[in-house]
């Protein structure tokens, strides 16, 4: 049964510990609860009331966090509800389509690294880092506003955190923690701008966040897409976990 989340679902929350999704559902979660429309969690339980499945859709992005879920149910549900994007673990992808849209790897940072010399521009506006990950079109950057507005709103609240990287008095790279709960936290928005690349911005960047996240206890994890830049992650510490995949409302479902 899929059933929408209610304030103070404990079973909701714990469930969501499990793995990268449900890290970015339970820090949407965290920061906006069921109080605004533009935001929907949804839960699916079994016939013995167990978890199987957590659900948020944010202005149409969807993400799915499941384990031994009744799939022919989500998949009945996410054609009812709509979607733009569904993220989820890439097994849980292939319940749903054989058309693969974009897919890649959860990476894990497990162990502290030595932190790597980097300028870090202490007074900075989010529309640099805006300009820089736009730039890079990284996968689900949206319109600035909306981007501005939910960004700023999960930095408030402890959820987001972005480093922006200085040389010559310019922002010459970022990398932010995108989703932060009590257990883990998701990295991302990883970009250098062109001129100032080959200068190992973007590693020190994110080695400077993953060890902070990981010296707090928490699980610390990057998803990077299928392609070479997952050797460049491997090579600043992270190890490849799981896979992820990417749904478009273009997606031909079963």
């Amino acid at each position: 049964m899929v059933k929408c989340v209610e304030k103070g679902d404990e079973a909701f929350l714990s469930f969501c510990d499990r793995d990268v999704f449900g890290t970015r559902i339970k820090a949407y979660f965290n920061c906006y609860s069921t109080d605004y429309d533009f935001v929907k969690f949804w839960v699916q339980t079994d016939e013995n009331g167990t978890v199987t499945a957590a659900i948020s859709r944010v202005d149409g992005d969807m993400t799915l966090c499941a384990e031994n879920a009744d799939y022919e149910e989500l998949l009945q549900f996410v054609k009812i509800v709509g979607f733009n994007t569904i993220q989820c673990q890439r097994q849980v992808a292939q319940n749903f389509t054989d058309d693969e849209t974009l897919w890649g790897y959860v990476v894990r940072f497990e162990q502290e690294q030595e932190n790597r010399q980097v300028s870090l521009k202490e007074n900075f506006e989010l529309k640099e880092v805006y300009n820089i990950i736009k730039a890079e079109n990284l996968t689900g950057v949206g319109d600035y506003l909306p981007w501005l507005s939910d960004t700023t709103f999960r930095i408030n609240r402890n959820t987001a955190e972005p480093l922006v990287a200085e040389v010559d008095g310019n922002a010459a790279g970022c990398a932010m923690v995108l989703f932060r709960t009590d257990k883990a936290a998701l990295l991302g928005a990883v970009a250098t701008s062109p001129c100032y690349r080959g200068r190992g911005i973007a590693g020190a960047l994110v080695t400077r966040l993953a060890n902070g996240e990981l010296a707090n206890g928490r699980r610390t994890e990057l998803l990077c897409k299928n392609d070479s830049i997952v050797n460049f992650y491997k090579s600043i510490g992270f190890t490849v976990k799981d896979e992820w995949s990417l749904i478009t409302d273009g997606t031909k479902l079963f």
